[in-house]
């Protein structure tokens, strides 16, 4: 506990930077589905009513895009492709609340906050992480370019920073793969 006070105390600014990003996107999310939920009411009812014939993987994305950020993190085009990811993760956080809370009232909300923290929960502090590792990498690419310092040690413990919180991610994807289809249906007295 004392090392993430002390984590956040240095970082202010960085966790600030990212929680406001996070926000926004919920934010924008939640009005692009309010203010589309006239047309998308039929569809957020179906997929209420077949959601013990829906599968969660996401495998593939998320794999492609945690090894994306870290090659890119190297160029520093990295860093703001893991903003714009952040954001629309809030976004489609956002929108999912909104279209759901919009269809169903306050079990909706409920519904929706489960189905957020079973399929987004880990792979955003993983993704959080992995930001972090990745702007440090640029900070030292660019380091490296611009004062012609050797940040290969440095470099070497973040990306098995990165690498392990991508295998993090995998085995919960792999997890949510094979039993989100058996949990999410659990809470769909919620919404029917």
């Amino acid at each position: 506990m004392k090392y993430y006070k002390e984590y956040l105390r240095k970082n202010k600014y960085f966790v600030l930077f990212l929680a406001v990003l996070l926000i926004f996107g919920v934010v924008i999310g939640l009005y692009l589905g309010i203010s589309n939920i006239e047309i998308l009411r039929a569809e957020v009812t179906y997929y209420s009513e077949n959601i013990s014939n829906r599968t969660y993987n996401y495998l593939l994305f998320h794999f492609f895009v945690f090894v994306f950020g870290i090659l890119t993190s190297f160029f520093a085009i990295g860093v703001p492709f893991l903003c714009t990811l952040l954001f629309y993760e809030g976004m489609s956080m956002g929108f999912l609340l909104g279209i759901f809370s919009l269809t169903y009232g306050i079990k909706g909300f409920l519904f929706s906050c489960i189905f957020i923290f079973l399929t987004k929960f880990i792979y955003l502090i993983c993704l959080l992480f992995l930001f972090s590792k990745c702007l440090k990498i640029a900070r030292k690419m660019i380091g490296k370019y611009i004062y012609k310092t050797d940040p290969s040690i440095i470099i070497i413990h973040l990306v098995k920073g990165c690498v392990l919180c991508t295998i993090i991610v995998l085995l919960y994807d792999l997890v949510l793969w094979g039993i989100g289809g058996k949990i999410l249906p659990l809470f769909q007295f919620l919404i029917l």
